[in-house]
């Protein structure tokens, strides 16, 4: 199989000939990220004095004339603790020379009475071409037998509303200002309907549509599954369907004990659903949605990929490859693309690679190994034997 067929077969228990691979250095996978617009000109608006681009180097920053002081030339700016401003005017907090992407800092929208000025001021374009110039020039230079997804810069509508209106302004908003929530998230929808048709209008050639969205904490769901449902049906399936009708599968990217939703997004229509930590929801709580969603996994990065053994790393994709998956397919490796903030050691990130050659050919694997017994009870600093190869 190529890797447009291999990723195909996963998602669709089709059984694929070995488990598809998400890796931005290599893989079955080709990422197109939408980014930003050439006319965006971050700290230039009103408001924006002090506020620097949200960027990993991505832009190149026409500066005000407040970012001409000697203190910010070059990249010194980086180096302090600062705010940055991003497309949609959510302001994050910097430490100085972070190597992650910050964190929220204040509320972009704290007062629902400025809601239509936000809008009219922050809603970047769909329609401009020049934020699709990084993903056509990958599409040009890279194998163009890998499965293609558009990535848009920003998160999804649960997120990127957490970042607008500030994460207790929003979760409140829930109870006390339902109608305004919704019409943001309606809004945040219409611009990432409108990336997935501009993607297929403009040529782009896209298999897959990848959105990314927190949707809960260590302990479960940042909202039951009823309310969920209520507040986010018409946004995400709205976004599922217009993707499915352009012939494109739909991925999410998701941290979190998110397991009580999976139901829902597998009623809209998700496809596949990408965790860096399968072992917050849980191998034994994920359990009843193998064989009817995709689950891309990491090796847990919150224990085993940095802190593990690399022989405890290779075993490791065995229990994903028969926890998350069938012996049809259903599961993708995905490697974390910034390792180095978590500090994994580079004989791990090879032992995933290892275990993957060892456990991801379905043609190798011992027909006995799918039925013997799983582990009820996981510690999440351990990774169990693997099945004894004789099946007496």
């Amino acid at each position: 199989m190529n890797s447009i067929e291999r990723v195909k077969a996963a998602l669709y228990f089709n059984r694929p000939d070995k488990v598809p691979v998400f890796n931005l250095v290599g893989g079955d996978v080709l990422p197109l990220p939408l980014t930003f617009s050439n006319n965006w000109k971050p700290g230039w608006k009103e408001g924006e004095e002090m506020l620097f681009p949200h960027t990993r180097g991505f832009h190149r920053w026409e500066r005000p004339d407040w970012a001409k002081k000697p203190e910010f030339e070059g990249s010194k700016w980086r180096t302090i603790p600062h705010e940055e401003v991003d497309g949609w005017g959510c302001i994050w907090n910097m430490q100085g020379n972070d190597i992650s992407q910050g964190h929220p800092g204040r509320a972009a929208l704290p007062d629902w009475k400025n809601y239509e000025k936000y809008i009219e001021k922050y809603t970047p374009s769909p329609s401009d071409k020049s934020r699709f110039r990084l993903a056509f020039d990958l599409k040009e230079k890279i194998d163009p037998e890998k499965y293609r997804v558009i990535t848009p810069m920003y998160h999804g509508p649960t997120q990127l509303a957490s970042y607008i209106r500030g994460f207790n302004n929003y979760l409140i908003d829930h109870k006390k200002n339902p109608t305004q929530l919704k019409r943001l998230l309606e809004h945040i929808a219409d611009y990432h309907i409108q990336l997935i048709k501009n993607s297929i209008k403009f040529g782009l050639e896209p298999h897959g549509f990848w959105l990314t969205d927190d949707l809960g904490e260590q302990r479960g769901p940042f909202l039951s599954p009823k309310m969920f449902e209520s507040f986010y049906e018409s946004s995400y399936k709205r976004m599922f369907d217009v993707a499915h009708d352009l012939g494109l599968d739909v991925h999410l990217h998701c941290c979190g004990k998110v397991d009580p939703l999976l139901p829902v997004l597998i009623k809209w229509g998700l496809n596949g659903i990408q965790f860096d930590s399968p072992r917050m929801s849980g191998y034994t709580d994920l359990k009843p949605y193998r064989g009817k969603i995709m689950f891309w996994g990491c090796v847990n990065i919150q224990s085993l990929y940095w802190k593990g053994t690399p022989e405890e790393i290779e075993r490791e994709v065995w229990h994903m490859v028969r926890n998350l998956g069938t012996k049809e397919g259903g599961y993708g490796a995905y490697f974390y693309d910034d390792a180095k903030v978590i500090n994994v050691p580079r004989k791990n990130i090879k032992a995933f690679s290892k275990g993957i050659e060892k456990y991801g050919d379905y043609s190798k694997i011992p027909d006995h190994w799918w039925d013997y017994p799983t582990v009820e009870n996981w510690n999440d600093f351990e990774v169990p034997p693997l099945p004894p190869l004789d099946s007496n």
